[in-house]
């Protein structure tokens, strides 16, 4: 199954005074990497979230935005004893520096830590924001699997269409090689004839030289083996299992293969389907870089 690591949902529920919202971006990485942000007071929710993630998702990086909102109003307490150390603190500096003004109501209020919100995390609400989560979690994940599912059947259409060209060039490399035995005599016949115009060439030795130069420049298993991984891809991109880290592994040793083709043979049709064999397995290789 082709999925894109590409993806966005989001999800919301609501109970009771607390409302939750989450909103999950993917995108391609080598290996799954979660990011969750979470409100301070709610932080011991991470793991659960990390959890459903990892059961979804396999690669890609992961980052899941959460918002918690209680509507419920919150009482606000005085700090008595900070404030009397601002006091305090303000009282000798003003004896030693001999200040006239006083620090006023509004002033007081203003500095940190006077005034305190009870935003304590209630046992109750700490169980409401839980089943909350997992509701909103599973919405986006759904949101975020659907649109893999459909940048995933894109990539596989445009996957198809390049294995096509792969393919057709890997077929004229071995119609072309068939004929590379006798090519290679007759080259060297050619040659030997030019540097020893006056001298008779022994047929027997021309074929053994012949013979040498063809099985060193033999690429008949490089092409069975880069028609074999063709396979395989083609089975791995129509198939119903993620695929990505054994496609990248197969784009790798056809790049091999290809590699040798171009190395071993001298003929010059052989190594511009070559050349064109590499060029598309680097389009496809920009392909799997986002399939999950």
């Amino acid at each position: 199954m082709i999925l894109s690591m590409t993806g966005y949902g989001t999800g919301s529920a609501q109970k009771d005074s607390l409302t939750v919202s989450t909103e999950i971006r993917t995108v391609n990485h080598r290996f799954l990497d979660l990011h969750v942000r979470l409100p301070r007071e709610y932080l011991f929710l991470e793991g659960e979230i990390q959890q459903m993630i990892r059961k979804a998702l396999d690669r890609g990086r992961a980052e899941v935005t959460v918002t918690i909102q209680n509507s419920a109003v919150t009482p606000v307490s005085l700090n008595s004893s900070l404030l009397k150390g601002y006091l305090e603190a303000a009282g000798k500096l003003k004896q030693e520096l001999n200040l006239q003004d006083s620090l006023d109501l509004k002033t007081l209020l203003s500095l940190p830590g006077i005034l305190q919100s009870r935003e304590s995390l209630q046992p109750e609400d700490a169980q409401i924001a839980s089943e909350l989560l997992e509701t909103c979690v599973r919405q986006a994940l759904e949101g975020v699997l659907e649109m893999r599912r459909n940048e995933g059947l894109a990539l596989r259409t445009e996957m198809a269409r390049i294995l096509d060209l792969v393919a057709d060039s890997t077929r004229n490399i071995r119609r072309i090689s068939v004929d590379s035995p006798g090519e290679v005599l007759e080259k060297l016949r050619e040659r030997l004839s030019q540097l020893l115009p006056e001298a008779g060439i022994d047929p027997q030795r021309l074929a053994q030289e012949a013979a040498l130069l063809a099985d060193k420049a033999d690429i008949s298993e490089e092409i069975a083996r880069l028609e074999s991984h063709l396979e395989q891809f083609r089975q791995l991109v129509d198939g119903e299992e993620k695929a990505g880290k054994r496609l990248d592994f197969l784009l790798q040793e056809m790049h091999r293969e290809a590699n040798t083709i171009l190395s071993k043979s001298g003929n010059l049709e052989i190594s511009r389907s070559a050349i064109a064999v590499k060029a598309d397995i680097e389009k496809l290789r920009e392909q799997v870089q986002n399939v999950e």
